[in-house]
């Protein structure tokens, strides 16, 4: 059976080795400035082009490591999505790739190159698919075409609004905590992006918002039992909003997916103190903190929960993850608030935790 462009691309993810990424990461300044010359046959005004190439070798760079194709193909869907806005050419990027590929084999020894050169192909493979998936809403997820139906009926549901409907058809595929995690993932995280977006365009007011918000809520608690029985094994972590922000539905999402994975997790909701937080993290333990941010006007207060976080007792060997839709205007922006690394799925958290955890 022949693999699909996205199978190709995972498995060319997964046959990158320590070596290959450390050289990427060390060679990235030669890389970048070799394909950001300009090409005749590209538009080079900043304003017209669909992305930097340190944009993009950041997006590669952090998956060499974390090796998840899904969050790589977030990523780009992405970086298409906000090209789209600004009336940017999606075209430029196959014209970039034999610009990368060259700069692999200059700046690479043959082994890596080959590995880094298996990955831009697997890229250029998805470029229609991308394109595609960046015209289309729920904005922020890539959802399996299958589920599609499901989205739809859930989201008029909380649109109506009818919390008996959404719990009804929450139960007609959920029987399973397996279950509960396609459906927390793919389901309920895009029909909530997919909410907010119409809040933001001022297509809906702010009281359906919040009751669909309320909705996915009880509907969350209603299928949580179906993870209480689950074993705990792989130690503690806590996860929490932001500082000052009320959202907690992606917090609950990755709380919930990360207990299904066999970890024990403090889950402190929307607006908790710092000196809570640090405190929990002390008293349990913790190995991670994951972070959920919302609103980019709430990024200042977590770079000082994560400076306060870092200064405190007994936390050297914590690992700070951080998520959210306020991290997906710019690659860097979760470095810019101190954390060790950013996912932009809950699949992509749990991916790097599980890679994370010796």
């Amino acid at each position: 059976m022949t693999s699909s462009p996205t199978e190709l691309l995972a498995q060319a993810l997964a046959k990158i080795d320590s070596t290959t990424s450390d050289a990427y990461h060390q060679h990235l300044p030669l890389l970048i400035a070799y394909t950001s010359q300009p090409a005749p046959s590209r538009l080079d005004d900043p304003d017209r082009r669909y992305a930097s190439q340190a944009e993009l070798a950041a997006l590669i760079g952090a998956q060499l490591r974390l090796k998840s194709a899904h969050a790589l193909i977030e990523a780009f869907v992405g970086v298409y999505r906000a090209a789209q806005l600004r009336g940017a050419a999606l075209r430029d990027f196959p014209i970039d790739l034999p610009a990368w590929t060259a700069a692999a084999d200059l700046y690479l020894d043959p082994h890596c190159a080959a590995q880094i050169k298996r990955l831009y192909r697997g890229l250029a493979d998805l470029h229609s698919w991308l394109t595609l998936l960046a015209h289309n809403p729920p904005d922020g997820a890539i959802v399996d075409e299958r589920l599609a139906v499901y989205i739809q009926r859930y989201l008029t549901a909380l649109l109506k609004p009818d919390m008996v409907a959404a719990i009804r058809i929450t139960g007609e595929y959920v029987k399973a905590a397996d279950d509960l995690v396609v459906w927390w993932e793919q389901i309920i995280q895009p029909a909530m992006y997919e909410i907010g977006n119409r809040w933001s365009r001022g297509e809906i007011t702010v009281g359906q918002e919040h009751m669909a918000t309320a909705i996915t809520q009880r509907v969350m608690s209603i299928y949580y039992p179906l993870i209480l029985d689950l074993p705990r094994y792989k130690g503690n972590i806590v996860v929490t909003a932001s500082p000052g922000e009320m959202h907690e539905i992606g917090t609950r999402i990755v709380a919930d997916l990360l207990e299904v994975h066999g970890w024990d997790v403090h889950c402190t909701g929307a607006n908790t103190p710092t000196t809570s937080i640090i405190d929990l993290v002390q008293r349990t333990n913790a190995r991670f903190l994951c972070i959920s941010t919302t609103l980019s006007a709430s990024l200042p207060a977590v770079s000082e929960l994560i400076g306060h976080v870092r200064a405190a007792d007994r936390l050297a060997g914590l690992r700070i993850l951080v998520g959210g839709q306020a991290y997906l205007a710019e690659p860097d922006l979760w470095r810019q608030v101190g954390a060790d690394s950013f996912a932009h799925t809950a699949r992509a958290g749990i991916d790097y935790i599980q890679a994370n955890q010796h």
